[in-house]
């Protein structure tokens, strides 16, 4: 019997986060579906029971009690922190997101690309004519050392998208693996680093992993690069190091508290460019999900 698929992927900010028929016909074309769309969380619930999978941002805990013919929570989300905490029933499965590394290398190659080719600074610098204050401060992507902290699938795709610009690449990882250095060694490596991209998952002992100690060991040319999650810099330290020019810059698309308050220091930060968690965004980014679901389903 084909499945019952329920989805409740909605978003009032982000087009491109909710889900509709079109992406409901992908899987009733492909798996030979019965696609529910739940528009908020009451409709959700109330399907919940004639459910087989479910395609959702969030689940909690006495929703299983509601799904007895439930075997797969699936979400977008790249992060587990989305679900985190869920203790599924013997034979429910939890499947995340694998798809966003070619929409936020794209992302981050811009970011570099902008502050490293005087487009930044262009939009930073007054005056009528500030040719000679940008010239000043470009230089080349090409031949920089770029250091990946957190070297995953998202990491690996970024240096995917760099290789054209002959850059050294350093990937770090939690352990060594094969071509990448183990977390231990970071405080070796920042002094040598150019540009330092951060994709560390929500983990508790990656809180405030870059602090001001740390921070302090980047060259003041250095830029930092944070699509991960926001809780792994200390952003007080990193407000002070762009403030006294310890730091070229930094691009941040998350922080420890989102929405970011409108007090937090990174928000007149000198060089700070500030994004809503957005890095990931691109219209077809529920298609990619659907793809994966259905090449999953039939396995």
């Amino acid at each position: 019997m084909p499945p019952t698929i329920l989805t409740w992927l909605v978003s009032k900010d982000v087009a491109a986060f909710t889900f509709g028929e079109r992406h409901a016909a992908q899987l009733q074309t492909a798996l030979g579906a019965h696609v529910l769309i739940a528009g908020n969380e009451a409709e959700f619930r109330a399907a919940l029971p004639g459910a087989n999978i479910a395609l959702t941002w969030q689940f909690r805990q006495d929703w299983f009690a509601l799904a007895p013919q439930l075997c797969w929570i699936a979400t977008p989300a790249a992060g587990k922190d989305y679900l985190a905490g869920l203790q599924p029933p013997a034979g429910v499965r939890i499947t995340y997101g694998h798809f966003h590394g070619e929409f936020m290398a794209e992302t981050v190659l811009g970011m570099m690309l902008a502050e490293t080719r005087g487009i930044a600074d262009s939009l930073r610098l007054p005056g009528p004519w500030p040719r000679r204050e940008i010239a000043d401060r470009m230089t080349s992507l090409r031949g920089s050392h770029v250091v990946i902290l957190g070297f995953g699938n998202i990491g690996q795709w970024i240096a995917l998208l760099l290789q054209p610009f002959g850059v050294k690449l350093t990937g770090i990882r939690r352990r060594a693996g094969k071509g990448t250095l183990p977390v231990g060694e970071l405080d070796r490596v920042l002094p040598q680093t150019d540009h330092l991209v951060v994709i560390l998952p929500a983990e508790d002992d990656s809180r405030n992993l870059l602090d001001a100690r740390r921070l302090s060991l980047l060259p003041r040319h250095a830029v930092i690069y944070n699509i991960g999650r926001g809780h792994c810099i200390d952003e007080s330290a990193l407000a002070e190091a762009l403030n006294k020019e310890g730091l070229r810059a930094a691009y941040l698309d998350v922080f420890q508290q989102e929405p970011l308050p409108a007090d937090s220091p990174l928000r007149t930060a000198r060089n700070a460019v500030l994004m809503p968690h957005i890095s990931a965004v691109a219209p077809f980014y529920l298609d990619r999900f659907v793809a994966e679901i259905i090449a999953a389903a039939s396995a």
